[in-house]
């Protein structure tokens, strides 16, 4: 039955406790402990039951609680304390302001999840949560920083296994109006709306907005009587649910109407950042805008676009890199490429990257790579990796010349690191850890910390586990245990043991099941009375991955046949209650991905930052972070002739490392009980994790490589009416008409004589550039050694300056340094080149000797 009338109620604050709805829609307490200890003061045990919710605990609590602690002078005290703290935090002087002009700039950062809080469930992994101390580093940092997202009404499913361990999915309605967010709406009151063309009609979204300290986050969300169509209302009911129809209008929702929400609440940002593929098509409408404003064709607001637009792709998986089939790209595309002034065909040519199965698709990755200047992989391996897939971009250029750097990803320090080490660090650090967290000179007071104390606090978190994890599994009796589980549960787990945890997707390239390849010796080692072991594994299988779901549920399978269920336990619905108290607690933290499948990966840093030892495949984050010292290494970064054989001998290195390194070093106790050298590891993995792997260095990476100079190309392209674009896109005009007339007519080595190494050699090229000016172009020699299929490999290159020229042949020279002993050798190339351009490999040209 529908109402007649709606209306939204909230609890009354008395005045002496007002301050505390300003600080429960900030999100700000999530990464400060005062303010969370302030909300869990308020009533312990309803915290937990909210989640986590300050607005939700707020309005539970009732008008004479709510009065009670008004009346209460040691908790009005401290939320003044709390509030004065904010209101620092907020007002202070930042990072980015003192080293930069920003002016009013603005960054919008998209991202299709983000993993703020547990009390936020707009998330479903490392993506989200990545995103979500993306923002909170910002805010630390003092970046000028919006992001845009979706407001997701079921949010991501519920994880429920069976008694056979089949993963079930169970959605829940998140209740919009009890979350610390505000809909946003103009000087009349009412909602403000955007809308995107569907094939359908037009689909409406309203704008709500969530506060990170001083980063807005806006959330867009289509669940409003104004949609007409029913399905339309659907869109942003579940991250990563539907279909493949359902995925392109979220796409679209989040890129092109994110932008058109930015632009109806008055923010214009300067740069954009478009985190992942998910969000690309934000590309083009940014383009459109830049059209509309400054009098553009396409082809010309593109400039301003690519010069001021940053892309990070994420997987090296090609399921992860989203593509759609033309056909469905005509019907949800009818009318815009018109609006951009396109053919059917130069518009799909915008994303077209081959076929799949003889069926061309548009790839959102090539989609944003092709429009933005500035691109990054999240780890240096995934760098190499995504310049090797990328390459049929960029045909003409050496692997490693493809613009594809990277920047490592990290994790927000103060919403991961556990309260007992904060109070470590505050004691032996400087206090300055706090804010400065990547500066590598305070960490070093790590060796300060005396053992004894370090790996009593890690005693402390690992009994905290347990603890939990045995009130978790109680109070779910429809689980995979059976009722005589559930009733013997206080002996599951040992609160001494040497605990691993393994906590991520369960897709199949994480390989979850390498573990428990030989069952044998894994119940030998999990069962042995003197140096007992338990594993504590938690994450989702997506919905629609079946394999995935079979991991999960031969795991299970596993654990029961051979009686383990008191040493191994796996934990439902995984979320980021779980993850912080997994890495804070654990002893060894697992991961096990096909190399170099994994991206980066970020689990493995919150635990290191916990003193948590990583055991991992050199993937990702940890083949940059591993020195032998901080953790332990599964191989040598090898490759393998099949995957079975992988398999085979990294599961047995698995085994020979935690019984002939692992267990005896973590049960080797000195007379007062610490295992020395397993501390020793501690502090190492701490001090050398801490400062590299957090978002606060991640967060300058990027404003240094990234934001500051795309900062620079917007200002220098946006002014005058747009004139410089017009000037590149004349530029870009002429280049490409005249190419196919340069040419390297003659190269060769100035002079005679032996060579040797460290001698310059002096090189002449005469080159055929057309209607092309010499500084239309950059002639360089590109040197090196010959590897064993005549290639010049290790090379380096050099530029070649111009001695003369005659009618259409100029003529260069230059000198290069002999690098090398053996067979050595190099080649003459031509490339565009122009002030305006970021590189010269941003037009895909080079003509080769």
């Amino acid at each position: 039955m529908k109402p007649l009338h709606s209306f939204i109620v909230t609890a009354s604050l008395p005045p002496e406790i007002e301050q505390l709805k300003e600080l429960a829609y900030n999100y700000w307490w999530c990464w400060n402990s005062d303010a969370k200890e302030l909300f869990n003061r308020m009533d312990r045990t309803l915290w937990e039951e909210v989640h986590h919710n300050p607005i939700m605990l707020i309005n539970k609590l009732g008008p004479e609680r709510l009065e009670e602690l008004s009346r209460q002078t040691d908790f009005t005290s401290f939320l003044h304390y709390v509030h004065e703290k904010f209101q620092s935090y907020m007002e202070s002087s930042s990072w980015f302001s003192e080293m930069t002009d920003t002016g009013s700039a603005k960054i919008a950062y998209f991202s299709p999840e983000y993993g703020i809080n547990e009390s936020f469930p707009n998330y479903s992994g490392g993506l989200g949560i990545l995103s979500g101390d993306h923002l909170k580093s910002s805010s630390d940092l003092g970046l000028p920083l919006v992001g845009v997202g979706l407001l997701y009404q079921q949010g991501y499913f519920r994880q429920r296994l069976n008694h056979s361990g089949w993963q079930n999915e169970i959605y829940k309605y998140n209740d919009f109006f009890s979350l610390p967010i505000v809909l946003m709406r103009d000087g009349t009151g009412s909602p403000i709306v955007i809308d995107v063309d569907l094939p359908l009609g037009k689909a409406f979204a309203q704008i709500w907005k969530l506060q990170l300290g001083t980063v807005s986050l806006f959330l867009l969300d289509t669940n409003i009587d104004i949609n007409g169509i029913e399905m339309y209302r659907d869109i942003t009911d579940q991250l990563y649910g539907g279909d493949r129809e359902t995925r392109i209008q979220q796409e679209m929702i989040l890129g092109i109407g994110g932008m058109r929400a930015l632009e109806k609440i008055g923010i214009e940002p300067e740069v954009i950042h478009i985190n992942e593929g998910h969000a690309a098509f934000a590309l083009l409408e940014r383009t459109r805008i830049f059209m509309q404003k400054y009098s553009l064709d396409f082809r010309t607001a593109k400039q301003i676009t690519r010069g001021s637009s940053v892309f990070t792709t994420h997987t090296p998986v090609p399921a992860g890199n989203e593509t759609f089939r033309q056909d469905r790209m005509d019907n949800y595309f009818r009318n815009y490429p018109g609006m951009l002034g396109l053919s059917r065909e130069e518009f799909l040519e915008l994303g077209h990257e081959g076929k799949y199965n003889n069926e061309e698709k548009f790839s959102m990755t090539v989609l944003g790579l092709r429009l933005t200047s500035y691109h990054n992989g999240v780890s240096k391996l995934h760098g190499e990796v995504s310049r090797n897939m990328w390459q049929r971009i960029w045909k003409c250029f050496p692997t490693n010349e493809i613009p594809i750097g990277h920047v490592t990803n990290g994790i927000h320090t103060q919403t991961w690191v556990s309260r007992e080490f904060t109070q470590l660090f505050d004691r032996y650090l400087s206090p300055t850890w706090r804010i400065d967290t990547d500066n590598p000179d305070i960490w070093e007071g790590v060796d300060n910390i005396p053992s004894e104390e370090l790996y009593r606090e890690k005693q402390r978190r690992r009994v905290r586990l347990v603890l939990y994890v045995r009130e978790y599994l109680s109070k779910r009796p429809k689980s995979y245990l059976n009722s005589e589980q559930l009733n013997q549960i206080n002996e599951f787990l040992n609160t001494d043991a040497l605990t691993i945890g393994f906590a991520r997707r369960f897709a199949t390239y994480k390989r979850a099941q390498l573990l428990f390849s030989d069952m044998e010796k894994l119940t030998a080692i999990l069962k042995n009375i003197d140096s007992p072991v338990q594993i504590i594994i938690a994450g989702k299988a997506h919905p629609h991955d079946i394999a995935g779901k079979e991991v999960i549920q031969s795991i299970i399978q596993k654990v029961k046949d051979y009686g383990l269920e008191r040493h191994v336990v796996f934990l439902e619905d995984y979320d980021m209650v779980i993850a912080r108290l997994m890495v804070k607690g654990c002893d060894i933290w697992l991961n096990t991905p096909v190399r170099p499948m994994e991206a980066s990966g970020t689990s493995g840093m919150k635990a290191a930052l916990n003193g948590t030892l990583n055991l991992s495949i050199l993937d990702g984050w940890w083949d940059e972070a591993f020195n032998g010292l901080n953790g332990f290494a599964i191989g040598n970064g090898q490759e393998y002739g099949s995957q079975e054989e992988q398999n085979n001998i990294e599961s047995g290195d698995i085994y020979d490392i935690l019984e002939n390194t692992i267990i005896p070093m973590f049960y080797d106790r000195s007379r007062t009980g610490v295992p020395q050298k397993w501390v020793n590891y501690m502090k190492n993995c701490i001090k050398t994790i801490a400062p590299e792997f957090s978002t606060t260095r991640m967060i300058r990476d990027y404003a240094t490589k990234y934001y500051i100079p795309a900062l620079a190309n917007f200002r220098e392209f946006s002014a005058e009416n747009a004139d410089k674009a017009r000037e590149l896109r004349t530029w870009k005009d002429k280049i490409k008409s005249n190419w196919e007339r340069v040419e390297v007519i003659d190269a060769s080595i100035i002079g005679n004589g032996e060579v040797f190494v460290g001698k310059e050699i002096k090189v002449s090229a005469v080159v055929a550039l057309g209607d092309l000016s010499p500084d239309d172009v950059l002639v360089q020699v590109y040197y090196g050694s010959i590897d064993s299929h005549g290639n010049i490999s290790d090379a380096e290159y050099s530029r070649l300056e111009r001695v003369n020229s005659q009618n259409d042949y100029h003529h260069f020279e230059g000198i290069y340094v002999c690098p090398g002993t053996g067979m050595q050798g190099f080649t003459i190339r031509v490339l565009p080149t122009h002030p305006l351009i970021v590189e010269p490999a941003s037009m895909y040209l080079c003509a080769w000797a």
